[in-house]
This record gives C-alpha cells, structure tokens and sequence, in this order.
C-alpha cells in the first residue's frame, strides 16, 4: 500500500522538480536550508487544508550537483498535542514529528517528511544525515552503520560538520572558502571509504575529517 501512495506521491510532484516549477504552483521558500531537511518551499493553502496524501503541503530541495533537485516532500499541519489525525502512510516507520515553536499556545506543529532519495534513518525520518554528504558530492556512508550508535553519533556529526556558514539574520552571506589540499584529499578518502563500504577506513577518514575541523 505505501508503494502505491509513494508512486502517486511521485507522480503527483512530477512536474515539481525545480524551484521555479514550485514556485509558479503557489510554493514558496522558508527558513532556508536546514541541515538534514534542504529547503522547505510550502504551500499556505494547503497547509490549511488538512492532510491530503496526494498534495503534499511542503516541497524539499537540496543542492546535488551544483543544481537544486527535489528530494522529498512533507505534510504539516497544526493541532493540539495528541492528534488524532491519522497519518497518509501504513508504515510503522511514518510518524509524525513536531514543531510546537511554529504553533500556537497548546498546539505544535506535526509534521511528516517523504523522501524521494535514499535516507539515513528511512523514508519517513525528520533528518535525512545524507544530504550534507551529497551537497559536498560525496558518498553517503553506509545505512548498516546507523544501527551502532557510536557509529550514528560519527556520522550525523560529520554531516553537520559538512554543512557551510550560514549567514546571521541580516548579514550577508559568508563569502566561501576554498578547501584546503588537505581537506580535498580527506573528503576524497570518506567519498573512497563509503563507496567500498569499508567502515574502518571511513571511521579514520572521519577521525581526519573532524580533526582538521580544529586544527
């Protein structure tokens, strides 16, 4: 059943593949790109219209590649605490997460996000830990990794570790920086280790990585 909903999902976004495109279908950018999410481009009035499987009230884009592609999508809504709005998917795996700071006195906002690209933690998560990774054009680590928690705890911090300067509300954005030889030649080694699944180089490369960060 959810492989259905996920196809009609897919098809239903299919002429949504691009900023533009979203923006021309009433879609319009927030909060700018959270790690682990992207870029959130929501639709008000959907957003008002309760859960509708088929017409997602957020669209998620991230820089893959030097353009932004759509990666997933979301459903929001706000209501009291224990909802009892059914979620649009059978799956243990969906459920919804909150944002009680975008909601009301005694409401949050729920939320549940679809990924269209593979996901660290399914394709129901909150935070997807591989966009970073692919943002900085490298491989992903392995999945099977997630399940040891030190293992997690590496990753996630090297994904937000992956992640550039964001810019101060109303300051300019940092200007980028060139990466150091030896910071190209790390992220080429956890590109190396993660495309041969081999843990205990990505462990070092990451060791390397995260060091560089303070030295």
């Amino acid at each position: 059943m959810d492989r259905q909903q996920f196809a009609e999902l897919r098809q239903a976004v299919s002429g949504l593949q691009t900023p533009e495109a979203a923006v021309a279908a009433g879609f319009r950018p927030a909060l700018g790109n959270i790690p682990g999410m992207g870029v959130h481009y929501v639709h008000g009035a959907r957003s008002r219209d309760g859960v509708q499987p088929g017409a997602p009230d957020h669209l998620l884009f991230v820089d893959i590649d030097g353009r932004e592609r759509l990666v997933g999508a979301a459903y929001a809504f706000a209501d009291v605490i224990e909802t009892d709005v059914p979620i649009p998917f059978q799956s243990d795996l969906a459920k919804w997460h909150d944002h009680p700071e975008f909601a009301g006195p005694d409401q949050t906002l729920h939320m549940l996000h679809t990924w269209f690209i593979p996901s660290s933690n399914g394709p129901f998560a909150g935070l997807n830990f591989w966009l970073p990774y692919l943002t900085a054009g490298i491989a992903p680590p392995s999945a099977c990794w997630m399940a040891d928690e030190a293992d997690a705890d590496r990753i996630r911090t090297v994904s937000f570790a992956l992640v550039p300067p964001r810019a101060r509300r109303g300051q300019p954005a940092p200007a980028p920086v060139e990466p150091s030889t030896e910071r190209v030649e790390i992220l080429a080694a956890l590109d190396f280790a993660a495309r041969a699944v081999d843990h205990d180089a990505w462990v070092a490369a990451s060791d390397r990585f995260l060091a560089d960060l303070t030295a």
